[in-house]
């Protein structure tokens, strides 16, 4: 990512801003853009981050002489969010606004305080560099508000050797994803491993990616776009279906052990044989390492295959697609031309985004890549993933990304309640719909690009 955090600490910090007391002062928040520069505020979880998105981008930058140099404001995590909301909602704040996705940029364009991107589609080539897909999720009312500066999907992670001592093959259909978790059951192995002790909202990604398999991406596209209810059968069976298997015990060995369970344990867990399988997202690369190989003194290895299918009729390997930060450009800017310079400098490059991800695993922007633009020191198996996702035609969506901010925080804290039998599915979808709908009818829900079909 962008500000150097992972998945996981980036939604931390905008939620804890968003949950936080009362706004901080503009006047102690803000610096406002000055002429001959181009301001930009980023958090990040180190010193060995900060140093390298310093060295290798800003600097970077500054060096090859640009029309305002990039001035950096290093901010505190757990005041980031908060601080640009306050000083931009007041007229100032840096010349580039950084936020956890198309839902958050949206509030800012219905603020009337993002500038609009279309010019530079065509001044920097934007329409080729992009994917199709990535541009149209920055739209609002046929305008480009934003671009996104970092993208991930969802996978199934495994240990090969656990799957081979088994006989296990990675699944492609609901059929070979219930035989693996009810033989690892039999043999006391986790089907799954699971847990959201240390961040709720964990449960969440088991709502995305059973939506995405048992619904599929266009049945998804179209209640999000208003043509179809939540309470549609197709969403309560796939929400029936998940519930079945926390009854099973097969996910972080049931809700007894399901909310203390932490993510340490569960990779440590994967890498000894104990558990089959974790259902994650991209995010998993830079944090699964330290618990596999020479790292964490064993010789385990771990891989990924894209999602099975858990309904007829709906493609296996489906990819659903999350913006993990977007950039815009502060409207209140004195120097946009500068800072689109900026972004493009940035967001645009396929070597320099993958020699982050490289070196300092970022995640890099969804642009058209190939085998080519890949260095040799990138971990072969985020290159397979990275390569698969720039060419897809079967991609889906996550709820953190394209869910409405109270549709999305009603299916955090309710989808609980229907693992521990305290609501039942076909209510739970009902309340995604009733919360839903009125955000839809507002105009608060984030930019949909269309399924393109598997």
């Amino acid at each position: 990512m962008a500000t150097a955090l992972t998945r996981r600490s980036f939604l931390q910090l905008t939620g804890a801003a968003v949950a936080g007391g009362t706004l901080l002062s503009a006047c102690t928040s803000s610096t406002g853009s000055k002429t001959g520069q181009t301001s930009i505020w980023f958090a990040f979880n180190d010193t060995q981050g900060q140093k390298y998105f310093t060295q290798n981008v800003v600097d970077a930058y500054n060096a090859t002489n640009p029309p305002a140099k990039v001035v950096m404001s290093v901010k505190q995590i757990a005041t980031l969010d908060r601080l640009v909301q306050t000083a931009v909602a007041s007229g100032h704040g840096p010349d580039i606004i950084s936020t956890s996705g198309p839902a958050q940029a949206l509030n800012y364009v219905h603020s009337n305080n993002l500038l609009a991107l279309d010019p530079y589609i065509s001044k920097f080539g934007w329409a080729d560099e992009f994917l199709p897909w990535a541009l149209n999720a920055g739209r609002v009312g046929n305008k480009l508000y934003s671009i996104p500066s970092s993208y991930e999907t969802m996978a199934v992670f495994y240990n090969p050797a656990t799957f081979s001592a088994h006989g296990w093959k990675p699944p492609t259909n609901r059929a070979d994803f219930e035989a693996i978790c009810t033989d690892a059951a039999a043999k006391g192995i986790m089907p799954i491993a699971a847990g959201n002790a240390e961040w709720q909202a964990a449960t969440e990604w088991h709502v995305t990616w059973v939506w995405n398999s048992y619904a599929g991406p266009q049945t998804l596209y179209e209640a999000l776009t208003g043509k179809r209810p939540w309470t549609d059968p197709v969403f309560v069976d796939a929400i029936a279906m998940l519930k079945d298997w926390f009854d099973k015990k097969w996910f972080g060995g049931g809700t007894n052990n399901y909310f203390t369970n932490k993510f340490a344990a569960m990779y440590q867990k994967l890498a000894a044989g104990k558990a089959a399988m974790m259902l994650s997202g991209s995010w998993t690369f830079t944090e699964i390492g330290p618990y596999f190989g020479s790292a964490a003194g064993n010789d385990a290895t771990w891989d990924w295959a894209p999602l099975p299918s858990t309904n007829t009729g709906v493609p296996a390997g489906v990819f659903p697609l999350s913006i993990g930060n977007t950039f815009s450009i502060n409207k209140a800017s004195k120097n946009p031309d500068a800072a689109a310079a900026f972004l493009n400098f940035h967001s645009t490059d396929p070597s320099r985004q993958l020699k982050a991800l490289a070196e300092a695993g970022q995640e890099p922007p969804p642009i058209k890549l190939t085998s080519a633009d890949f260095p040799a020191s990138v971990d072969s198996r985020m290159k397979r993933q990275y390569l698969d996702l720039s060419t897809t035609k079967n991609f889906g969506y996550t709820t953190w990304t394209f869910w409405p901010a109270k549709t999305d925080s009603y299916i955090n804290t309710e989808i609980n309640k229907v693992l521990t039998g305290q609501l039942s599915p076909q209510s739970f979808c009902a309340g995604v719909d009733s919360t839903f709908q009125p955000e839809f009818k507002s105009g608060v829900v984030p930019p949909v690009p269309p399924p393109t079909g598997a």
